[in-house]
């Protein structure tokens, strides 16, 4: 890429940190730190599910078998369990696997989060959003953590819709009103006011590992409390889950802020949710919007063609360069801005 492409590109990321951006995170991002995808995710099932069915009824297990048969034979995880009727005993069997799957390696990563001797680049991009709003959007649909514990770790606040600490209970308000702070008037006559602190206001529409519900109550704890741990897992029960509290106020939260968005920056998203495409399919073509992942997946090349300013940033022919599809280009830089180390410090000088 010549100079001044590049630093036109450069310049166009650097647009969209702006009042009104909106983050969407996908499972690319967890990945890069060592989650599993769905195709580790349906080894782990194949293995695991079996041992946890054995008090199942017959028709149970058999629909389990029916689902094993199709992700030994190499198709999908979640197509199959689309395509394949699981009752709900099953459903939870597998929601409790994969949960402990993504925990086990969840807790790996945010070690490195936390005992990083600086701050991630995630922290950093949310610290650099910030210097321009006093909030920022954050849509994710990973269960995981991991963007909670960056803007921890980057001392950025996070309004969860949950309020309370050790064990947070569901109230979008309260999580709101935490946020509150005095700021005193240094002339005399003029009165104190309230403002909000700078925060990352997120929404999980696909749940969280420490959502929990019990006995009609909603909580956040990083503590193992009891109950039904509340993420929805790849199925047809997502689409009636996605419909329940607390995951209906994240659907709607999610929806809304894309749909007022100003502008857009994807991150290791594949556009397959449901819950948010037509949303995103929507306001991609309005709003100056970044897509970065490792690998842009078809779906995105797709969303990409309905803007022809926005910019595509994937690996290159090798990992220490990018590719950048712009409109019908696409052109080689000799950096490896798909990573979000590389793009946070070469782009954003942060």
């Amino acid at each position: 890429m010549s100079d001044p492409a590049r630093e036109d590109m450069y310049s166009y990321v650097q647009s969209i940190f702006q009042r009104g951006l909106v983050v969407v995170v996908g499972s690319g991002a967890s990945c890069a730190l060592g989650l599993p995808g769905m195709q580790a995710l349906a080894e782990y099932l194949v293995a695991e599910v079996p041992v946890r069915t054995s008090d199942l009824p017959p028709e149970s297990m058999a629909s389990w078998r029916v689902v094993a048969e199709a992700l030994d034979a190499g198709k999908g995880l979640e197509e199959t369990l689309l395509t394949v009727s699981v009752p709900d005993d099953l459903a939870l069997v597998v929601t409790e696997a994969v949960a402990d799957c993504v925990l086990a390696a969840e807790q790996r990563a945010i070690a490195g989060i936390l005992t990083d001797a600086s701050i991630s680049a995630f922290g950093r991009l949310l610290l650099f959003a910030l210097q321009v709003t006093p909030s920022l959007d954050v849509v994710t649909t990973n269960y995981d953590r991991l963007v909670e514990v960056h803007a921890a770790r980057a001392g950025v606040r996070v309004d969860s819709s949950f309020y309370g600490h050790t064990v947070g209970r569901f109230d979008p308000a309260l999580s709101r009103e935490e946020l509150l702070q005095m700021q005193r008037s240094s002339v005399r006559g003029r009165k104190s006011a309230v403002i909000q602190r700078a925060h990352v206001r997120l929404s999980k529409p696909h749940g969280s590992l420490d959502w929990y519900s019990h006995e009609g109550e909603h909580y956040r704890s990083d503590l193992s409390i009891g109950g039904s741990r509340r993420i929805v897992a790849p199925g047809g029960n997502k689409y009636r889950l996605g419909y329940e509290v607390p995951f209906d106020a994240h659907r709607t939260r999610a929806n809304d802020s894309i749909d007022r968005a100003s502008a857009l920056l994807f991150i290791g998203y594949g556009f397959n949710d449901d819950h948010l495409q037509t949303h995103i399919v929507d306001r991609i073509p309005h709003v100056p919007t970044v897509i970065v992942s490792k690998d842009l997946t078809d779906q995105a090349r797709k969303h990409l063609r309905l803007n022809s300013s926005a910019v595509g940033i994937e690996s290159g022919a090798n990992s220490n360069e990018s590719h950048v599809t712009r409109g019908t280009s696409i052109i080689s830089v000799d950096k490896p801005l798909w990573d979000l180390e590389h793009l946070v410090k070469e782009v954003l000088a942060s």
